[in-house]
């Protein structure tokens, strides 16, 4: 193609056909600069196209771990629910001058009051995209402010878990001193032994101030991580919508 080019070239600078020549050399420039633009064009689209690809596989991956996390937050608020619910029978009994349980009754509350349910929600493919700065190649501008909420929400949440689990070691600490941490574990699915019989039960706790004060401590962490969790299932579920599949 080029050396027919030149030949029509060398032709009209052989006739003597100056201005042609002139005018065939400007089209053909203009020709050359047409197929620059459209190959540059052409290449903007492929690499706009393999973005956009990246970019919803990215949305995909996000979708997916925050669905996750979403069940698994449900599945822990039924169990800090049943937790709170224990804890404020036992927190009623301060009150109340006939113990309206069994031994074995009180034994069951404290062991459920005892239970400090966890949420560890995943955050491997939201390190990755700061770990890659894929976080900065996103689109929508809300979403990326939902994702940096969710940071600072994620740091929050350690926080709160290990002030939950500081009151829970408090309160088992106390029962170890004061009361009878077997005849709670024998409650549970992990301990086949029998109650104790070297001690009077655990109804000696609910006359102690002290025991009211941990148990109040850890009911009053507890209803705050229940306040936190639905702040952030809502923040969850922004980003659930702002991911889903298109």
């Amino acid at each position: 193609m080029i050396k027919f080019f030149r030949n029509i070239r060398k032709k009209l600078l052989s006739e003597g056909k100056i201005s042609n020549y002139l005018k065939y050399a400007l089209g053909e420039i203009v020709l050359v600069v047409i197929g620059i633009l459209i190959a540059l064009q052409i290449n903007n689209w492929n690499v706009n196209r393999l973005e956009k690809r990246s970019e919803n596989k990215i949305l995909d991956n996000l979708h997916s771990e925050f669905e996750e996390n979403l069940k698994d937050l449900d599945n822990i608020n039924v169990e800090l629910q049943e937790t709170i619910n224990s804890m404020e029978k036992v927190f009623e009994l301060f009150r109340t001058e006939d113990l309206p349980y069994t031994s074995h009754q009180l034994d069951s509350l404290l062991s459920q009051s005892l239970n400090s349910p966890t949420w560890k929600p995943s955050d491997f493919v939201l390190n990755e995209l700061k770990n890659s700065g894929g976080l900065s190649k996103l689109g929508n501008e809300d979403l990326k402010r939902l994702l940096f909420e969710w940071s600072r929400s994620f740091a929050e949440l350690q926080e709160i878990q290990t002030q939950t689990e500081n009151t829970n070691i408090a309160l088992i600490h106390y029962i170890k001193q004061h009361g009878s941490l077997r005849n709670i574990d024998h409650l549970g699915k992990y301990f086949t032994y029998p109650p104790s019989n070297i001690h009077q039960g655990n109804q000696i706790l609910l006359k102690e101030f002290q025991f009211e004060n941990y148990i109040d401590d850890k009911l009053y962490i507890l209803r705050q991580q229940v306040e936190f969790f639905k702040t952030t299932k809502t923040l969850i579920s922004k980003i659930l919508k702002l991911t889903e599949p298109a």
